[in-house]
């Protein structure tokens, strides 16, 4: 507990060293580009740094109230994975800033160590990726993204967080920035006994404390009206350790230590521009079978990359992006099973994009990926929008997607399986697009079929290993809603999203687990000159919990609310209930998530 006040000491500090008047001049939102044109054809869902705060326990809240995403956690801040379109967790591909973070040996995001506070936006892609975003970009993507600014001077935000359970968030964003140099530095901390209990069902939340800090500095240099260099780097580090189901059990945790590093070299010009990055990304975990004792096992992957994106611009014809990546995967294992595996791999992908009187859109793109020892299929997507009237717009996609084997499903000894092939799937998608006024209304009917998907079966009594099993098809549609109103000094806004998903083994005509058939959202916000509310809503239809379709979690459904309040023109003090209904409730069937619990938060602005 000592470690947490001493570090929001230090956050209090630094903001006294930064304080300054802002200047609103001139901003640069540092976004990946091809997010933005991902909108054209696909759906994009943006969650900002403000609406963080509605559900800023962890990223897997923001998710699971504020997106389609269905999110499996081992209860309140424990290991979690997310589920979109039937997809499993490998099959949905974390991007940062643009480049693919997903674990070298698990294939899949660490969500609940990832620092949601640290980020200034986070934009949710459903459907297939993987032209632009690599492996596992089946199902879809999680962009976190940070922005720099330019000629603003001085600034910052801080917020305080204090939440049932003894659990404390806090973040501090501080900015400099003139006409050449852009500077932020973002910092968290979230901590947390984590001890709550779910009387209804005798359970109790043991031994599940957490602690997760988050140190990140971004910096933009403008060399001159041609030429950016962009610096983005996030330090991380988390300590968790892992539910028991008794007070006597044996206790365990799980540390982490991430650390990641992109630099970006930007050349524009009216016909054309470049993009060269550099990344190196590295993440270490340890494993402690006894929490009071030496470390059991652990493992470091490190990542080294080399990408550059080249795009002529040519109107009359199509606009021209060719993309050349080049990866070094290594590790290095202790007591884990996984030695020391290394893998070169690169890839190269053509884009055409070509736009047709502002009312049509379409764009063709290809890639290959050359993968030591693994056999990696040519990959294509297709996409088109025409906007027939201001009322309708039809945008449609279809690619080729992919997922190649992890360390683990390779190299974990013993076990491992060198001959595995990697997952393809063929996607597609149909986005019906209503614009009445303040009104949106979006419909986006889907199919996935999922060709080696890999699993890991039991070899013997002892020993498990990965294998392509049959083919999975993945179908249904998604429906979104949102609404605007602003009259006087009253701002209204709501959202809604509904998924209908079913996902099935051909073999088998059995359900995936842990994917709902049914699952809904919903959101309505309002401010008032210097009063703000916010009410939300998520239903999960019944969900199944093994293969044979026997054993399932109830259909639940869950509110949140919060009330705030400016003073000033920096401060702003908030009030969050969580379960407002105290609902009874589980996203895994072992574990249950917290009854009506409580926030108070503080931001200043500045």
């Amino acid at each position: 507990m000592k470690n947490k006040y001493v570090f929001t000491g230090g956050l209090l500090l630094l903001y006294n060293f930064f304080w300054a008047q802002e200047k609103l001049i001139d901003t640069v939102r540092i976004v990946d580009k091809h997010l933005r044109d991902a909108e054209k054809t696909q759906k994009v869902i943006t969650v900002s740094a403000s609406d963080f705060q509605k559900n800023s326990t962890n990223l897997s809240e923001v998710l699971r109230f504020q997106t389609p995403f269905y999110i499996k956690e081992n209860g309140r801040g424990m290991t979690s994975s997310p589920s979109f379109r039937g997809s499993t967790a490998q099959q949905t591909a974390f991007v940062w800033n643009g480049i693919n973070i997903n674990s070298i040996f698990l294939g899949q995001g660490d969500i609940n160590n990832l620092g949601l506070l640290n980020f200034d936006e986070m934009s949710v892609k459903p459907g297939g990726g993987s032209i632009l975003y690599g492996s596992g970009a089946i199902g879809g993507s999680i962009h976190l993204n940070n922005h720099l600014t330019y000629d603003r001077g001085f600034s910052g935000n801080f917020l305080g967080e204090y939440a049932s359970y003894n659990t404390v968030n806090s973040a501090l964003k501080l900015a400099y920035s003139d006409e050449k140099l852009s500077v932020k530095l973002n910092t968290s901390i979230a901590d947390s006994q984590n001890d709550y209990e779910v009387k209804p069902k005798k359970y109790k939340h043991w031994n599940a404390q957490y602690n997760a800090k988050q140190f990140g500095l971004d910096v933009g240099y403008r060399l001159n009206d041609d030429n950016e260099i962009r610096w983005h780097s996030l330090l991380s580090n988390g300590d968790q350790h892992f539910p028991v189901f008794s007070e006597n059990s044996n206790r365990t945790k799980y540390i982490t230590n991430g650390f990641k590093s992109l630099l970006n070299w930007n050349f524009h010009k009216a016909d054309f521009s470049n993009q060269l990055s550099f990344a190196y990304v590295e993440d270490a975990y340890d494993y402690y079978a006894d929490a009071d004792g030496a470390r059991s096992n652990g493992a470091t992957g490190k990542t080294f990359l080399v990408k550059n994106d080249f795009t002529l611009i040519n109107p009359e014809i199509f606009d021209v992006n060719l993309i050349t990546e080049f990866q070094h995967n290594s590790a290095e294992g202790y007591g884990s099973g996984i030695i020391n595996p290394k893998r070169n791999w690169g890839n190269a992908a053509l884009v055409l994009k070509r736009d047709f009187l502002e009312k049509f859109y379409f764009e063709a793109a290809v890639r290959k990926n050359f993968i030591e020892n693994i056999k990696s299929p040519l990959l294509f997507s297709l996409g088109a929008k025409a906007e027939f009237s201001p009322v309708y717009t039809l945008k449609l996609n279809l690619s080729k997607n992919f997922r190649f084997p992890t360390f683990n499903d390779l190299y974990w000894e013993p076990g491992g399986n060198l001959g595995l092939m990697p997952e393809t799937s063929y996607n597609a998608e149909l986005n019906n697009t209503f614009n009445f006024g303040k009104l949106k209304i979006e419909v986006v009917p889907y199919y996935t079929h999922l060709h080696d998907m890999i699993q890991w079966k039991p070899v013997s009594s002892e020993v498990w290993s990965p294998v392509n099993v049959g083919n999975v098809a993945s179908y249904g549609a998604e429906a979104y809603l949102n609404y605007q109103q602003k009259t006087g000094n009253h701002h209204i806004s709501g959202n809604a999203t509904y998924t209908f998903t079913r996902s099935e083994n051909l073999d088998t005509h059995k359900s995936l687990t842990y994917v709902p058939v049914h699952r809904a959202t919903a959101g309505i916000g309002w401010k008032h000159k210097v009063v703000d509310a916010f009410l939300q809503g998520m239903f999960t239809g019944k969900t199944f919990t093994t293969t044979d379709e026997v054993n399932f979690l109830k259909s639940s459904l869950v509110a949140n609310a919060g009330v705030g309040a400016t003073f000033g023109k920096h401060w702003h003090i908030g009030l969050r209930v969580n379960n407002v209904f105290d609902e009874v409730y589980q996203t895994n069937e072992y574990y249950f998530l917290p009854l009506r619990n409580y926030a108070v938060n503080l931001n200043y602005k500045f």
